[in-house]
C-alpha cells in the first residue's frame, strides 16, 4: 500500500509526471562521467587549479592514502605538495617526514647522485614552518614502515610524508600499505607516500595514485587511480615559483651546499651549513629547474 501511494505521488491524476519530480530525481542522479562527491571526506586544496579540477572533491583527500610514483627524486614532488603543507603550517598542525632509508657510506660512494632530502630554508620560503616539521631518518626498511605507522597513530598530526623502501615484498607491501590507509582514516591526516615507478602495476589500497614525470620544465601528473572515471591524459603543472623560473640557474647537486637566499640568511643558518653538507640537504628536493 505504501509503495502504491509513493508511486502515485510521482504522477498526477492524468498519468503525467508531477512537475517537481524530475528536479528531485535529477539532484539524486550521479552520472558516470562526473567525479564522485563524498561529503564525508575532508578535502585540502592542492594549490593548482588544473589538478584540483581532476581530483574528486577538488583537492587532496584527507584520511586516505595518497601514493606518488616517480623515477627521479627531486623533479618537483615536494613543490607539488608545498601549498597543502604550507596550509597545514598556517593552521599550526605538525607534519612528520619519514625520509628515505639512510644509505651506508659504501652505497653513497657508489651512487652518482645521493637521494636529495628536504632543504629547511627552501621549506620556509615555500611557507612551510620548520617548527611544525619533524624529520625521521630510518636506518633500515622496516624502520620506515614502523615510523609511518607510529606517526599516523598520533591524532594531532596534520600530515605524514614518507619515502617507502624500494625493495618490494609483494603481498607484504600491500598489507603494510593497507595498515597505513586505515590509520590515516582514523585521524583524517593528509598521508602521502612516495615510491618508485616500478611499483606502478603493483596492487595498492591507495585512494589516489599519481605518477610524476618532468617534460619541458613542467611536472607531468598522470592520474593512475582515483574515484570515478579514468583520466587518460596527464596534467601539466608549473610547480616552481616564477622567481626561480626567471633565474635560469642550474639545479644544485644534492651532495653540495646550496647558497641560502639573502632574506633567509642569518647567523643560525650560516652556522648550520656544515651539518647540512654532512646530511646532504638539497634544494633540489623542493625546487628543481
Amino acid at each position: 500500500m505504501r509503495a502504491a501511494t509513493a508511486l502515485h505521488s510521482l504522477f498526477d491524476h492524468a498519468g503525467a509526471p508531477a512537475a517537481a519530480a524530475p528536479t528531485r530525481l535529477d539532484h539524486a542522479l550521479w552520472r558516470a562521467t562526473d567525479l564522485p562527491a563524498d561529503d564525508t571526506t575532508p578535502i585540502l586544496g592542492s594549490g593548482f587549479a588544473a589538478l584540483n579540477a581532476e581530483l574528486p572533491g577538488g583537492g587532496w583527500p584527507q584520511g586516505q592514502l595518497i601514493e606518488l610514483l616517480l623515477d627521479t627524486p627531486g623533479l618537483g614532488e615536494l613543490s607539488l605538495l608545498a601549498p597543502a603543507l604550507a596550509a597545514m603550517s598556517a593552521a599550526q598542525r605538525s607534519c612528520v617526514w619519514v625520509l628515505p632509508v639512510q644509505e651506508s657510506k659504501r652505497a653513497v660512494a657508489r651512487s652518482a647522485q645521493p637521494a636529495p632530502l628536504p632543504y629547511a630554508p627552501a621549506l620556509q620560503a615555500a611557507g612551510i614552518d620548520p617548527a611544525y616539521c619533524m624529520f625521521v631518518q630510518p636506518a633500515a626498511p622496516r624502520e620506515s614502515w614502523w615510523a609511518l605507522e607510529q606517526a599516523l597513530r598520533a591524532g594531532h598530526l596534520g600530515a605524514v610524508i614518507g619515502w617507502l623502501p624500494d625493495a618490494s615484498a609483494g603481498e607484504a607491501d600491500f598489507r603494510a600499505l593497507r595498515r597505513l590507509h586505515l590509520l590515516a582514516a582514523q585521524h583524517r591526516a593528509l598521508t602521502v607516500v612516495l615510491r618508485s615507478t616500478r611499483h606502478v602495476n603493483a596492487p595498492s589500497p591507495a585512494a589516489l595514485r599519481l605518477q610524476l614525470a618532468q617534460q619541458d620544465g613542467r611536472l607531468q601528473v598522470q592520474v593512475l587511480k582515483r574515484r570515478g572515471r579514468p583520466l587518460l591524459e596527464p596534467i601539466a603543472l608549473q610547480v616552481h615559483p616564477a622567481a626561480w623560473r626567471s633565474a635560469r640557474v642550474a639545479p644544485p647537486i644534492a651532495a653540495e651546499p646550496v647558497e641560502v637566499p639573502a632574506t633567509l640568511a642569518d647567523t643560525s643558518v650560516q652556522a648550520a651549513r656544515p651539518a647540512q653538507r654532512e646530511q646532504r640537504w638539497s634544494l633540489k628536493a623542493l625546487f628543481s629547474h
